[in-house]
């Protein structure tokens, strides 16, 4: 039997099958792995194309929010937090909602936005309305306290979207909270204001009101009343003068006796002036002069 190397052609064969076996079994290991990377990119763009979508088509909600009015009271809130509109929303809720006391007309279940398709809702946009009063409703049987919402809606490339979840009315029962003044409460403010300007007398006359206003300091007013203090005694001195009193310091009685003395003094002038003006007026003409009838 020929050798080569020292083995025979059968030792070779065995060599040669073993070698075959081992590189197929490699291949095999190789095509599983790239099997497998394979898989793993194709969820990985699986996965980024569905983010794509996630983060640039419209998304419909549905919560309950306190009122802007009060804390007591809370609205029914329809808002896209998404960044396409929402086309054709349907929104349906399960069981219908109640108030605790609801106006003839307006009940809260026969609005609109839960009975017909609303055509679009643009980013951002929100739609919120009256639900109820939290006082109003503590104590009340028969009310329902969990909704289960039913979302429908496309976006601008007619894809549908559906989403399904609970609304609880009553998740933020026990909670506290502290009270802060917001444009409601200025409003308010703005409206009380209103009330006063119109019911006051000054306001409701006609014509024009002249207003003086002016601005001193301590100082300045210090100075002004001991200069008004200043004329205030000389005027009593010089009244007291002309009745002979001399340096004698007047009382108060007697400092008003005299002044009262000094005006009438003054009003018999001017009254005596007034009776002597026609005759001085009948000598420079050289006559008498015509009287009014």
């Amino acid at each position: 039997m020929e050798t080569f190397w020292g083995l025979s052609g059968v030792a070779w064969t065995a060599i040669y099958s073993i070698l075959t076996l081992g590189l197929l079994a490699v291949a095999v290991v190789a095509s599983l792995y790239a099997k497998a990377q394979w898989n793993v990119a194709r969820q990985q763009r699986e996965d980024a194309r569905t983010a794509q979508i996630e983060a640039s088509r419209p998304y419909v909600i549905v919560t309950i929010e306190a009122s802007e009015a009060s804390q007591v009271l809370f609205d029914l809130v329809v808002k896209n937090i998404g960044v396409r509109p929402a086309l054709n929303v349907t929104i349906s809720l399960d069981p219908a909602p109640q108030r605790a006391n609801e106006s003839s007309g307006h009940e809260i279940a026969k609005i609109k936005m839960l009975n017909e398709p609303v055509s679009m809702i643009a980013p951002g946009q929100e739609m919120r309305t009256f639900y109820d009063s939290r006082i109003e409703r503590n104590g009340v049987d028969g009310l329902p306290s969990e909704h289960k919402v039913s979302l429908s809606y496309f976006d601008s490339s007619q894809r549908k979207y559906t989403d399904v979840s609970t609304l609880d009315i009553e998740a933020l029962q026990g909670i506290m909270y502290a009270s802060t003044k917001t444009l409601h409460d200025i409003g308010k403010s703005l409206d009380e204001i209103q009330k006063t300007l119109k019911s006051a007398s000054l306001l409701q006359r006609r014509g024009a009101v002249k207003v003086e206003a002016s601005i001193e300091t301590r100082e300045m007013r210090l100075q002004r009343e001991e200069e008004e203090q200043r004329e205030q005694d000389e005027r009593h001195r010089r009244i007291m003068e002309q009745f002979g009193f001399g340096d004698q310091k007047p009382s108060p009685t007697e400092v008003d006796a005299s002044a009262a003395l000094h005006e009438d003094a003054t009003d018999q002038a001017a009254s005596d002036n007034a009776q002597a003006e026609p005759d001085d007026c009948a000598e420079n003409f050289g006559g008498d002069l015509p009287h009014r009838v």
